[in-house]
């Protein structure tokens, strides 16, 4: 197939989009990528798709910054609005993380956040099936079981690679009839990274003496996805994940009922249906497994921002939103205001008390409060030693402590609109109402609510 031929198969099968999507094209402005980079653009003007190309300098040599300006000619020529980041990867490598590893974490990285500040449904990456089958030898040499050995996913998340059944030398022509000239990478000549030495000097020997083991590579991963499918299929049933949007949510007794040797499967599930990039260390992997047979409580680190933690009954993989900043907002009651660090909008109006102010109304209360037309109240998030008095409850408490409790996550606290009454808390969404303002039967009330957008 032509490379629009395979981008029109791709989209309907594996990656659906719709007019208006947009997608964001990781441009390198090597030969690969180029031809990406046409083929997006030429697939997307006939079906009303917005394609961005993102190029990232990885700051590795001293043409880095002018490989970025050509990228940049390159993307004007092909028609595609381009946007580049220099991100110096020595400076932001972990400790004993590869330059190749610390160079895949930060490109991804920051790709993820262009796609979400522009709202692009996809990533493309420019994986080929040269790519794959070097990946699969790479992975065999490591001694890598079935996840490792299924290669790389055409899609994966938001991240989708439709050029896998292609190989290098179609992706080279494509770009040759197109008339462009894309870049040389002095990065891949580097004998110092293990892909290079497999695709420059393993790969050649061993395809001297066996020209199909390409094929044969490729056919091996495609075994592995099979029986990967297959054990996940089985996992699946017994785990019923509820995926949400990049997060994976398990009952805690399901996971633990399984037997050890089929956690490492589980978890690359799981991990893959969150939208992780990669399955957690082995490391990582034992440390939730001690914590799930110990302890009552569940918070275990699995690198790039993913974490498990335990939420009741259940166990939860997500990535932290990023920090909420503080926020203080004071406005006349009966009336309303948006809070734009949450995206929702508060709202205080009089009512009359009813049945459903004693019961369970996470976005909404009954109040008893000593307010008159025109007054102010503020809606703010936590603060150092706030403290309130749930019903029910003899005292006050620390409010801390309070969403511990309650298994409000980490990420989450700061993240809930507190509305304050003469400066003492008096509702917290979902959690608590103060006890010296609820309703009784009969009474008129003040309504408390929140409105997402």
């Amino acid at each position: 197939m032509t490379i629009l031929e395979t981008l029109g198969h791709f989209f309907r099968t594996t990656a659906p989009v719709s007019a208006g999507d947009r997608l964001l094209v990781a441009f390198s402005g090597g030969t690969d990528s180029t031809a990406l980079l046409w083929g997006a653009a030429q697939y997307g003007r006939d079906r009303g798709l917005e394609v961005r190309a993102h190029h990232l300098d990885h700051g590795l040599d001293p043409s880095s910054s002018h490989r970025a300006e050509a990228a940049r000619r390159l993307s004007e020529q092909v028609g595609v609005p381009f946007a580049s980041t220099r991100l110096e990867v020595p400076r932001h490598r972990a400790v004993g993380e590869s330059l190749e590893e610390a160079s895949r974490r930060l490109r991804y990285r920051q790709l993820e956040a262009e796609r979400r500040e522009l709202g692009a449904r996809y990533i493309l990456t420019a994986h080929h099936a040269d790519d794959q089958i070097e990946t699969v030898l790479l992975r065999l040499l490591f001694g890598s079981g079935i996840d490792g050995l299924s290669g790389i996913s055409p899609r994966l998340g938001h991240i989708a690679r439709p050029f896998l059944d292609l190989t290098r030398a179609e992706l080279r022509r494509t770009v040759e009839i197109a008339g462009l000239r894309p870049l040389d990478d002095p990065s891949n000549s580097d004998m110092g990274i293990p892909r290079n030495r497999i695709r420059h000097r393993l790969l050649p020997h061993l395809q001297g003496g066996d020209p199909q083991l390409g094929a044969s590579l490729l056919r091996l991963a495609a075994a592995a996805r099979r029986g990967r499918r297959a054990i996940e299929t089985r996992l699946a049933s017994r785990l019923r994940p509820r995926v949400g949007a990049e997060t994976v949510e398990v009952r805690r007794r399901d996971l633990e009922m399984l037997p050890e040797p089929l956690w490492p499967h589980a978890l690359a599930m799981l991990h893959r249906q969150a939208g992780s990039d990669y399955p957690p260390t082995a490391s990582a992997r034992r440390d939730l497994y001690r914590q799930c047979r110990e302890s009552t409580r569940v918070g275990c680190d699995c690198g790039d921002g993913w974490r498990w933690e335990s939420r009741g009954e259940l166990l939860r993989l997500g990535r932290p939103a990023p920090p909420t900043p503080a926020f203080a907002y004071t406005f006349e009651v009966p009336g309303e205001h948006w809070i734009p660090e949450l995206e929702l909008k508060v709202l205080l109006r009089r009512g009359e008390v009813a049945d459903w102010m004693f019961q369970n109304a996470p976005q909404r209360a009954g109040l008893a409060l000593p307010l008159r037309a025109g007054e102010r109240v503020m809606v703010r998030n936590r603060r150092p030693g706030d403290r309130i008095q749930p019903l029910g409850f003899p005292c006050s408490r620390r409010l801390k402590g309070l969403l511990m409790d309650r298994g409000v996550p980490r990420d989450m606290r700061d993240r809930l609109p507190l509305l304050l009454v003469d400066d003492r808390l008096a509702w917290i969404p979902g959690i608590a109402i103060d006890n010296a303002f609820q309703v009784s039967p009969g009474d008129r009330a003040w309504i408390a609510e929140i409105e997402p957008q």
